[in-house]
């Protein structure tokens, strides 16, 4: 077994060292979680024949969901608000992921994904994954329930202040590479890999989060609505742009790879005026070596995120094991 690759000693912290802790003992186990989802009192989003209620408002800070009271408005994404809320029954924070129905086209097929998401997250145990707790109708919004990380998206991290230095930089990206594995072993394609989805928390721990997009590798893709589309552009592997249900675990490297390179960088190895120029690029054009682009960026490490973007997945890190195999090795360098 290949030795887990030891943090820089100038290590940055981001908050405080009292996070939230669980052990896995207050967790259901995976068959029990998944089996309870799929149980949830939610609409039948494939009924045709029952006319849904009205949608209700967003939720407010102050609101109570289920057993959880709302507090701090932590984001807003496409579909979805997410709170920092409150597990009176056993006295912590949590993360409450919402439906947002204003910013639902196609409630049936929201529901469906939120469903999806949660046994997504159940199915996976691992300490830079966010840990899974609860789901459930309440019943004017679906809800996902997950450990909450008092912590900062590693995207913000970079906006704020540029570049991370590379052995900071390598440390973090190689934590995300380790909850992929468990990630991969459970079966799943995260899909959606990239510095907004990585909260960075105390003591430099990082955790992957968001599995909204995540699928089952077994899942097939065709169709009589052809290939399926889903990803960020400015991250996708150029497989997944080709078709997103077809992909497996090297879609993800290549995601990771995007995201080392700007963490590396402070930039994306590809950028366009729009989305289709840059999918374009994923799918055509050769990046600039990190080690080009930002000072204090060893051949080694420049190489290992070029190995990540190889267009072919078939010249990619093949496996967890290679991945992280190559993560230690120029952690120790």
């Amino acid at each position: 077994m290949t030795p887990a690759p030891h943090p820089p000693d100038d290590l940055p912290r981001t908050g405080d060292a009292s996070s939230t802790a669980e052990t896995v003992h207050d967790r259901p186990g995976d068959t029990q979680a998944i089996t309870k989802i799929y149980r949830a009192a939610l609409p039948d989003p494939d009924d045709v024949s029952v006319t849904p209620p009205p949608a209700a408002p967003p939720p407010q800070s102050g609101d109570r969901i289920g057993p959880y009271a709302l507090r701090d408005l932590l984001g807003v994404g496409g579909s979805c608000l997410v709170f920092r809320g409150w597990d009176g029954d056993r006295g912590r924070p949590v993360a409450v992921k919402v439906l947002n129905w204003e910013a639902v086209y196609d409630r049936p097929a929201a529901l469906r994904q939120m469903r999806t998401e949660a046994a997504a997250l159940a199915r996976v145990k691992h300490p830079h994954v966010v840990r899974f707790l609860d789901f459930g109708f309440d019943p004017r919004w679906p809800y996902l329930v997950t450990e909450f990380v008092d912590g900062v998206p590693l995207g913000e991290l970079i906006r704020s202040g540029g570049p991370l230095p590379a052995a900071w930089a390598t440390y973090l990206v190689s934590q995300v590479a380790d909850g992929l594995g468990a990630v991969w072993r459970a079966g799943l394609v995260h899909r959606d890999v990239k510095p907004d989805n990585i909260l960075v928390g105390p003591e430099g721990v990082a955790k992957l989060i968001d599995f909204g997009l995540a699928k089952a590798t077994a899942l097939q893709a065709g169709g009589p609505t052809g290939p399926e589309l889903a990803g960020t552009a400015a991250y996708i592997a150029p497989e997944q742009a080709r078709d997103a249900s077809v992909v497996d675990l090297r879609a993800d490297v290549y995601t990771l790879g995007v995201t080392y390179y700007e963490v590396l960088t402070g930039r994306l190895p590809f950028e366009g005026r729009n989305r289709v120029q840059v999918i374009f690029q994923h799918l055509n054009s050769r990046p600039v070596p990190p080690a080009d682009r930002a000072a204090g960026i060893s051949p080694l490490i420049s190489d290992l995120c070029l190995w990540m973007l190889a267009k072919d997945p078939a010249e990619r890190p093949q496996t967890y094991d290679d991945l992280r195999s190559a993560f230690v090795t120029v952690m120790g360098k």
